[in-house]
């Protein structure tokens, strides 16, 4: 919600396996997580909300996920939205535009939980909810 002081996590893979591991990496943070499988659902939301962090996959079914991208960069209040790509696409010019576009990190799949709580700890300034759940 838009008056929510709750740090907020959006990824967009529309894999539910990538969504399930988001949800449980992002369970011992403090902080709320929405997930979309569908790239314009997660526009949509974007358009109305602000975002600590946006994890967001590049192969994405009808739509180019640097596209995606671009349109969400122009976005009212998203222009420096931070972004990490997390994806299983490792091409060198996606690397490059993901970075000319303002991306931060550009990580290959597969991912554990803990690199994913520590992305997201390191890029959207979030705490975890005590010491220790970082570590597990």
């Amino acid at each position: 919600m838009a008056g929510s002081s709750t740090p907020r996590v959006v990824a967009v893979d529309e894999s539910h396996t990538q969504i399930a591991l988001y949800e449980r990496s992002v369970s011992s943070l403090l902080a709320e997580l929405g997930s979309f499988r569908s790239p314009d659902d997660s526009l949509e939301y974007l358009r109305n909300n602000q975002v600590n962090l946006v994890l967001m996959d590049l192969a994405m079914t009808g739509r180019d996920g640097l596209g995606w991208l671009r349109e969400m960069r122009s976005l009212n209040g998203h222009e420096n939205t931070p972004v990490v790509v997390v994806t299983s696409k490792d091409y060198a010019q996606d690397r490059i535009l993901a970075k000319e576009l303002g991306a931060l990190d550009y990580l290959v799949k597969p991912l554990k939980s803990q690199e994913i709580r520590e992305l997201i700890c390191r890029h959207g300034n979030i705490q975890p909810l005590d010491d220790n759940s970082a570590t597990t």
